[in-house]
């Protein structure tokens, strides 16, 4: 199979909304239409979690890792080249940040992110999943999330993987940052000084409307 199928495979895989397939399944109706709005407060898993119950959002998050770890697990045991693997990886991780249809469902990218790297540069995730942790625990868990994923494409080069995968932990690191700043504009309409913004959606991963970091 060519480099651009396994990268059109990946990326559909990405879009499949999780949390929106999870809230159909309950039937919740007015879950996927909060899901919908542009003021919804938070991404689509806090949605599941706060509206239908804490286990339907973590199964709403493995879902989401799924489907980056299943494209990325597939290539790797056909033993596609690392350049493949890369592009895969970086293509999952864009169809969850920016799929083409119900672009709400839409997210940050973390979760399909964790399950890509988990395949091609586990020791590297490990590391950031441990920062991640940790500002979960200190209930920082967008600071953990945000300094822990900075600092991947440098963990993917510290424990000596290939450039092409390093370059792959760069790009989602950028994934995951411009989709972060989406709705920046509209703060800076608001009056919010661009600094605040920057800190809070770069740094702490402020939902949308929420200025106080």
């Amino acid at each position: 199979m060519s480099r651009l199928a396994w990268i059109a495979i990946a990326y559909a895989a990405g879009t499949l909304p999780s949390p929106y397939l999870v809230a159909l399944a309950g039937r919740r109706r007015d879950v996927i239409a909060q899901m919908r709005r542009d003021e919804s407060p938070g991404d689509a898993h806090f949605l599941v979690v706060s509206k239908m119950s804490r286990a339907l959002g973590i199964l709403a998050i493995v879902l989401d890792m799924v489907k980056g770890f299943v494209p990325a697990l597939v290539a790797r045991a056909t033993d596609q080249d690392a350049v493949t693997l890369a592009w895969i990886g970086l293509a999952a991780v864009a169809g969850h940040s920016y799929p083409p249809y119900f672009r709400r469902a839409g997210g940050r990218g973390l979760t399909t992110a964790a399950g890509v790297t988990l395949v091609l540069t586990p020791k590297a995730m490990v590391a950031t999943g441990i920062i991640s942790l940790a500002g979960t625990v200190a209930r920082k868990g967008g600071f953990g999330t945000s300094i822990g994923f900075a600092l991947l494409p440098a963990f993917v080069a510290i424990f000596g993987y290939t450039g092409a995968l390093v370059a792959m932990a760069g790009g989602i690191t950028a994934l995951i940052a411009i989709r972060r700043m989406e709705g920046a504009r509209d703060d800076r309409r608001a009056g919010v000084p661009v600094g605040r913004i920057l800190l809070g959606r770069l740094l702490f991963d402020l939902p949308r409307g929420k200025h106080d970091l």
